[in-house]
């Protein structure tokens, strides 16, 4: 049997009884999951007669087994562990951080030269599902900044926040911190109501955080409608206020120093005292704002 020298190991990974990639690939390096299993296949082909020796070591110093006549298996590989004598292939179960390393092989075979090769492990930590914190007081648009935190255990490759369906970028009110764990918007704007989302992810899985923020903003300037638009005198007229506002505003009119609350203000029969400039308030009892506009009503 002709035997070939092995630069690196062929590696196949598994991750739940299932092959990550089509076939088998020859790779230098190789990623996988804690909990799960990697398998290290050669290209060895079965030889007439066992090998003298085989032996699969860890960082050049532990051994993970060595097979002669009998079978010496590393301590802590007890019952992780099935090894194909005929080729060399090694499976290594419930994997863990501390399995991240270099793997070398080395056979001895019969009436050959020997054979070995290496390859680089690396374990990762699922992702959890991170945690959020939402602010719990009001936020006033133009006045207060947010801080949004995403933690997660696990090995976090990525960490991307997203608003609207679409990843935020640092600049203009949005900064990030601590490796995108950390997001902060100075100061909020009403377009920011809505929902973030934080999402963490490594090359085994993806989770997502949540946080629905509510801005509350105004009121905006008044707008003010007259109706009908040309009033004559002993007509019916009605004054109508409104303002952008988050919580909806609350109006009054003022005229002539007499308050009259309320959004709309209706003439019944519009007389000479009727005329005159009206100024509609609009105030937001959160944000603790006011805004005013003022009308001229004339008769024809």
């Amino acid at each position: 049997m002709n035997h070939m020298f092995l630069r690196s190991a062929i590696l196949v990974l598994l991750s739940s009884g299932l092959c990550h990639g089509a076939g088998v690939v020859t790779v230098d390096f190789l990623r996988a999951a804690a909990g799960e299993s990697v398998t290290f296949t050669t290209s060895v082909k079965p030889a007439a007669e066992p090998f003298l020796a085989l032996t699969w070591s860890f960082n050049g110093t532990t051994n993970v087994i060595t097979s002669t006549s009998v079978d010496a298996v590393g301590q802590g590989y007890e019952n992780r562990i099935t090894l194909d004598k005929s080729t060399g292939s090694l499976v290594l179960r419930n994997l863990t951080e501390e399995d991240s390393g270099e793997y070398e092989l080395i056979i001895i075979p019969y009436g050959a030269e020997q054979i070995q090769g290496t390859a680089k492990l690396e374990v990762q930590i699922k992702v959890s599902r991170p945690t959020m914190a939402c602010p719990t007081e009001n936020l006033i648009e133009g006045k207060t900044s947010v801080k949004l935190t995403c933690d997660a255990d696990g090995s976090v490759s990525t960490r991307v926040w997203m608003k609207d369906g679409k990843p935020l970028v640092s600049g203009d009110r949005f900064s990030f911190h601590d490796g995108n764990r950390v997001l902060s918007i100075s100061p909020v704007d009403r377009r920011d109501t809505g929902e973030f989302l934080c999402n963490v992810s490594n090359d085994f899985n993806f989770e997502t955080a949540k946080c629905t923020l509510k801005v509350y903003y105004g009121p905006d300037k008044p707008t003010i409608v007259q109706m009908p638009i040309a009033a004559e005198l002993e007509e019916s007229v009605t004054l109508g206020c409104s303002a952008d506002s988050l919580p909806q505003a609350t109006f009054f009119w003022t005229f002539r120093h007499i308050k009259i609350y309320g959004p709309v203000h209706y003439i019944h029969e519009m007389e000479e005292n009727h005329l005159g400039m009206y100024t509609c308030t609009a105030s937001n009892a959160v944000t603790g704002l006011e805004a005013s506009e003022v009308h001229i009503l004339r008769g024809i």
